[in-house]
């Protein structure tokens, strides 16, 4: 694999961060791209009143592909103080692989970033056309809105925000796996320029291990590449060994690393 095939893929995937953000997240959060100050090509959005210490739960985010075009010292000082303006004393830069990720990490290091070691981010591709294999007695059908909205109840937590956002806007796929009547897991699938992007994916605890997510891993596949995608992509953690191990049964291997790094104000 070439290296180049890692900086274009981390590329595209923050474009499809951002465009993900305009559909999914709440109004009261702000996303602004950087065009040369403080530096070129992040992405940045900011929530004051979502400042959680888990990175995935905060809403207040820099987006970088390495260092980028006019990154400095200079420019990491000024991104810190453009949070403080806001009332935000947590957030964190998601950095995934570009040009130059050793000066990057250097201008985080000597700012007083610290790198979030408890778990990983790993991002995933599969490219090659092939049926995904899964084994189980759930039914699993494609929904819409009005079926995503009579499940609220059976589903509770397990009904993520964003996969009942995305629910009937162009672009997105939303699918439920059945025991009988009753849905026991969810997931949905982007399709964002040539990527077919696997989100949303969750099961009831007590449904758990009886082959939901491996059938709709494969559901989705089947209808991205029915629509022509060329590849399929998803993001996990470390931590969700059996999302990892779907995945990785499903075709999908790792491609990198997001590194995530923490901002906390002093004091």
């Amino acid at each position: 694999m070439r290296v180049m095939d890692q900086f274009d893929l981390s590329r595209k995937m923050r474009r499809l961060t951002a465009w993900l953000d305009t559909q999914n997240q709440p109004d009261g959060m702000a996303g602004r791209r950087f065009h040369g100050v403080p530096f070129a090509g992040a992405y940045l959005t900011i929530d004051p009143g979502r400042q959680s210490s888990y990175a995935s739960a905060n809403l207040n985010r820099v987006h970088l592909c390495g260092a980028e075009s006019e990154m400095s010292a200079d420019g990491v000082s000024r991104l810190i103080g453009f949070f403080a303006d806001h009332g935000v004393e947590r957030f964190f830069v998601w950095l995934s692989p570009g040009p130059d990720m050793d000066k990057a990490r250097g201008l985080l290091d000597q700012a007083g970033f610290s790198r979030v070691h408890w778990t990983g981010y790993p991002t995933l591709w599969r490219v090659r056309h092939t049926p995904a294999h899964f084994k189980t007695d759930l039914e699993i059908r494609q929904v819409g809105p009005d079926e995503i909205a009579a499940a609220r109840k059976s589903l509770g937590e397990t009904l993520w925000p964003e996969y009942m956002a995305s629910a009937g806007k162009v672009g997105f796929f939303h699918y439920m796996a059945f025991d009988g009547r009753r849905p026991v897991a969810i997931a949905a699938l982007c399709v964002f320029e040539d990527i077919g992007y696997l989100m949303a994916a969750s099961t009831v605890e007590s449904d758990r291990k009886r082959g939901a997510q491996q059938a709709l891993i494969a559901r989705r596949a089947e209808q991205a590449e029915q629509l022509g995608c060329a590849m399929l992509v998803s993001e996990t953690l470390y931590m969700l060994e059996h999302s990892y191990r779907n995945l990785q049964r499903a075709g999908f291997e790792e491609i990198y690393e997001k590194e995530v790094y923490a901002w906390i104000t002093p004091g």
